[in-house]
């Protein structure tokens, strides 16, 4: 995970953090999952987590970087964990909802992470998952970002199951941002034009897509995931 993030990556999460009406909309996907013991994993510099509920919540992430802003941010638990390796033992059946956005497609052996997101959670507790979809569209901004990974309902449900969790919800999101993410990565990295477009989207469609929740679509730019422990 350590090797896939660039300081492009960076400069893209920062860019991505900004926009505040995508990370609500996102949010707003997962709020009736939620339970009362949360751990969100990446949570980089608090793009989605200022928008998760305000008590019983850890954070986490795999750079001490982010670890040292994100205590500066939030008056929240904060540890730093890399979820693709076996996590400490005292936090074993610790949680009843693990959330993640835009973090597992960055992770090489993304398959031993959702296991491991397993061992952490309690019985019956919920991992929610966002991540990048459709490897057709991955091009020259997923490269840029250091990503291993765009799914396909298929692939995460698989990877889902093999970790002995059942899938509750799985489902395609932002349409439109399909076409856009698909002409973009034909294109090369631009930090200036790519800002100004991302602005755009997040005044313009974002507002949109939470018609998405009464539609069935096709595919889209990304994939939700509900899946729950037995």
């Amino acid at each position: 995970m350590k090797k896939s993030w660039t300081k492009s990556s960076h400069r893209i999460l920062e860019h991505a953090t900004s926009l505040n009406r995508y990370n609500r909309f996102i949010a707003s996907l997962f709020k009736k999952y939620l339970g009362e013991n949360i751990l969100e994993i990446g949570s980089g510099i608090g793009g989605l987590s200022q928008f998760l509920p305000k008590s019983n919540i850890t954070l986490s992430d795999i750079r001490s970087d982010y670890f040292i802003y994100l205590k500066s941010q939030f008056h929240y638990k904060i540890l730093i964990l890399d979820i693709e390796k076996t996590p400490p033992i005292n936090l074993h059946n610790s949680f009843d909802t693990i959330i993640s956005s835009n973090v597992f497609e960055h992770i090489k052996r993304d398959g031993d992470a959702i296991s491991n997101c397993s061992k952490l959670l309690k019985k019956k507790g919920r991992l929610l998952l966002f991540v990048p979809a459709r490897p057709e569209i991955y091009g020259s901004l997923d490269k840029a970002m250091g990503h291993f990974h765009r799914y396909t309902k298929e692939d995460l449900y698989h990877k889902t199951k093999s970790a002995n969790l059942k899938i509750i919800k799985i489902k395609y999101v932002n349409f439109p941002g399909f076409f856009a993410w698909w002409v973009r990565g034909k294109l090369p990295s631009k930090s200036n034009s790519d800002n100004f477009m991302a602005k755009i989207f997040d005044t313009i469609i974002v507002p949109f897509l939470y018609l998405e929740k009464y539609l069935p679509i096709p595919f889209g730019q990304s994939l939700i995931l509900v899946a729950e422990k037995s």
